[in-house]
């Protein structure tokens, strides 16, 4: 019995955003080992989008339920990153980008809300939006969380 689902949970994350048709084009990146000079649209699995190096990947709680064999369930959030860029300078574009990229995760963690049999369901729960202007154009980015339950 494994004391926590994360590692199933991640692996699952990642394998429904990568099925998913409607992100076709969008690299899925599996935590930190994003190449920043990618030069598109990406997700970061297990990331909270911080570029110090360390990174936070997940919060869990366990709690016994009386289920009669000692069972926990885990109720845990997962955090992600999105981010589009493509040279340009308009946060328009690159905004309304971001929107259908948040919108097709969301679409992809619905269609399949037990994450390929990981947990018992998980949604979409919460996402944060930052800009970014260089002159190397703009980007949008999405801090984003998928919380969970699991019965470990």
């Amino acid at each position: 019995m494994a004391t926590t689902a994360v590692p199933q949970v991640i692996n699952g994350i990642i394998s429904v955003l990568g099925a998913s048709s409607a992100l076709s084009g969008v690299r899925i990146f599996d935590g930190p080992e994003i190449d920043m000079s990618y030069p598109s649209d990406f997700i970061a699995v297990g990331h909270d989008g911080s570029e110090d190096g360390e990174v936070s990947v997940a919060n869990v709680t366990q709690v016994f339920e009386q289920l009669g064999n000692m069972k926990q369930f885990e109720d845990g959030s997962v955090e992600c990153f999105l981010s589009t860029w493509d040279g340009g300078t308009s946060l328009s574009a690159r905004r309304t980008r971001a929107g259908v990229i948040l919108s097709a995760v969301d679409s992809a963690i619905r269609a399949d809300s037990t994450l390929a049999g990981s947990c018992i369901y998980s949604l979409l729960s919460s996402h944060q939006m930052t800009y970014l202007q260089t002159d190397q154009g703009a980007a949008v980015n999405i801090s984003f969380t998928i919380t969970y339950r699991a019965r470990t």
